[in-house]
């Protein structure tokens, strides 16, 4: 079976530097030293395009901006990773998210906003992403992360709608959206966690039935819905039915980029002839697996598989 896609982009217009530092002590009055600290290049765009670069996809490429202050320490990271880029760079620097590990194992994250984004940028970003897609077979572009502190959600919608074209299906893992976007964006796919899940649907949501539910109404719009549950696993809602599936508990060692491997996994994995029921245990697997890693350590495929038996599956009637 043929891949899905001939090219995979993921657009970044807000990317970070992922800190993570690790301190003995917690003391507010005297400096706490830190006893190991790591740095990644970071953003929930990048971190899917570094998942796909572990896994050895050949065709994907993260577009989207960078300040250019710090641009070379950024892009170094990306080389390391072997992800391909090209980013419009901007006035400014690369912003740098926080991460403090306690030594009661607790974590504070800080996420600092990141630089304005011009509008000239954004045309050079959407003149790259055309680039890309012209004269391509089927393309997946997946818009993931924060915004830059001038965009409005508004103002990304008619941005994602710009630039989705006949070969292009688009894929969304952002804060940002409610169900009637869907309607309009009609994704191929989304991964909202379950906070982002109820914003997205303006209510609660406080059973799992009604978790099904929404999602059931969201997959009218969206061919394969994907909601991250957090310890509780993944629910899948799409083409030829649903599943839900249940990790075993593991010890956690960071959940930042946990959702951007799930999404990422879920891909890959339709992209190497799964079905999406298998897709979706691939990528609860996933998921599960980047938690037991350090900061935004990138899972493997290896470590992947030998998670995948831990996850439990039941079908999901839709």
């Amino acid at each position: 079976m043929g891949k899905l896609f001939d090219r995979i982009i993921t657009v970044s217009l807000n990317p970070a530097l992922d800190v993570t530092l690790w301190v003995n002590t917690m003391d507010f009055n005297e400096p706490n030293k830190t006893s190991a600290e790591k740095v990644y290049a970071g953003g929930k765009a990048i971190n899917i395009a570094r998942v796909f670069a572990s896994y050895g996809q050949k065709d994907v490429r993260c577009l989207g901006v960078a300040g250019s202050d710090n641009y070379n320490t950024f892009t170094a990271l990306l080389d390391k990773d072997g992800v391909q880029y090209d980013f419009v760079q901007i006035p400014g620097a690369v912003r740098e998210n926080l991460t403090l590990v306690i030594p009661d194992k607790r974590v504070l994250k800080v996420n600092r906003a990141g630089c304005p984004v011009s509008a000239k940028a954004m045309h050079e970003v959407k003149d790259r992403i055309l680039r890309e897609i012209d004269g391509q077979g089927c393309c997946l572009i997946v818009f993931a992360g924060s915004l830059p502190p001038n965009i409005t959600p508004e103002a990304y919608k008619s941005f994602i709608l710009s630039v989705k074209r006949e070969n292009a299906k688009i894929a969304l893992d952002s804060a940002v959206f409610h169900v009637e976007d869907m309607e309009e964006l009609r994704p191929f796919l989304i991964k909202p966690n379950l906070p982002e899940f109820r914003a997205m649907c303006g209510t609660d949501l406080r059973t799992e039935q009604s978790i099904v539910k929404f999602a059931k109404v969201l997959s009218a719009s969206v061919t394969h819905v994907l909601v991250s549950l957090g310890s509780k696993g993944l629910l899948y809602v799409g083409e030829g039915g649903g599943a839900r599936l249940i990790p075993s508990p593991v010890e956690v060692r960071s959940t930042i980029g946990a959702g951007d491997t799930t999404l990422a996994s879920f891909i890959y994995a339709l992209e190497e002839g799964e079905d999406p029921a298998t897709a979706a245990h691939f990528a609860a697997a996933a998921g599960t697996a980047s938690v037991t890693l350090d900061g935004t350590d990138i899972v493997s495929r290896k470590l992947v598989e030998d998670m995948m038996p831990s996850i439990m599956v039941k079908n999901v009637k839709v």
